[in-house]
């Protein structure tokens, strides 16, 4: 299996004993890419809850009254799992109460291999999503915690390629304020003389905004020249493509908004999908 393409899977449950599921997040990632989102309320049987379950996550019987059953939802989500790598943050957690869930409504377990970012970071959600500064604004819902999984994942399948953008022998640390705004000036000057002009990111204008988590600005901004880019620092009518980090440039933002309401096409383009990008071979 690829292991840049991927299920990642997060679920919240209505009680404490028997685990019912009530509702469910689901990210397809495709060759690095986040490419489908799924999120659904699940009435769980006999649209029971514990006040515990409650407490964790703000989701109660009114909620699910009128929703559908995990038997009426599964065969609009089993094409996710079907010989797929499933990806979860305590897999431990989330994999029985599927298969549990299925067994309870007599459907076939399909068959899948698993992955688990809790045991490759050694840490709570919360606590990853904080050292990699990944959004999670809105924990214990289903959908964000399953793409803060899926960031996590991608970020480790990164860290673990040895091409010439991984961060070789780090430690994975959260970036300083310094690494994520430090550029070389001679990776401001443009060299298309040496580059494979096939290269996605030859002869393209290309400005970063935002605070960057995995890679420095400085390494990023050398590989894009060595692959043709004309690195910028400000965005203008002739940009083709913006790296976004966190925290993006509000007046960058606003330029953006402005030159595509004009007709401009910008491709903008978040850390993980650029690292991605940038480790496909036939690039």
């Amino acid at each position: 299996m690829n292991s840049l393409n991927f299920t990642a899977l997060d679920i919240e449950t209505a009680d404490h004993v028997n685990h019912f599921i009530c509702q469910i997040g689901i990210v397809k990632v495709i060759n690095g890419v986040i490419s489908e989102k799924f999120m659904s309320l699940i009435q769980p049987p006999n649209n029971i809850y514990s006040i515990h379950n409650f407490n964790v996550h703000g989701i109660s019987p009114e909620m699910t009254l009128n929703s559908p059953t995990f038997y009426e939802v599964w065969p609009k989500i089993k094409h996710y799992f079907e010989d797929q790598i499933i990806v979860c943050h305590n897999s431990a957690f989330d994999i029985p109460k599927v298969e549990n869930t299925l067994h309870y409504y007599n459907l076939p377990v399909p068959c899948f291999k698993t992955e688990c970012t809790y045991k490759l970071f050694g840490k709570k959600l919360e606590d990853c999503c904080a050292d990699f500064s990944i959004d999670l604004s809105n924990h214990h819902d289903a959908l964000e915690d399953a793409a803060a999984c899926a960031k996590l994942f991608l970020l480790n399948q990164m860290r673990c390629h040895e091409g010439t953008i991984s961060r070789q022998n780090a430690d994975w640390s959260p970036l300083s304020p310094y690494e994520n705004k430090f550029i070389e000036k001679n990776d401001l000057v443009p060299d298309f003389e040496n580059c494979n002009p096939d290269d996605l990111f030859f002869r393209k204008k290309v400005v970063l905004t935002g605070d960057l988590s995995f890679i420095s600005r400085k390494d990023i901004a050398h590989e894009l020249k060595i692959r043709g880019s004309d690195v910028n620092t400000c965005i203008s009518k002739k940009t083709d493509i913006v790296i976004i980090g966190n925290n993006p440039g509000p007046s960058k933002l606003e330029k953006i908004e402005e030159l595509k309401a004009l007709g401009y096409k910008i491709r903008l383009i978040e850390e993980l999908e650029l690292i991605s990008l940038l480790q496909k071979a036939d690039i």
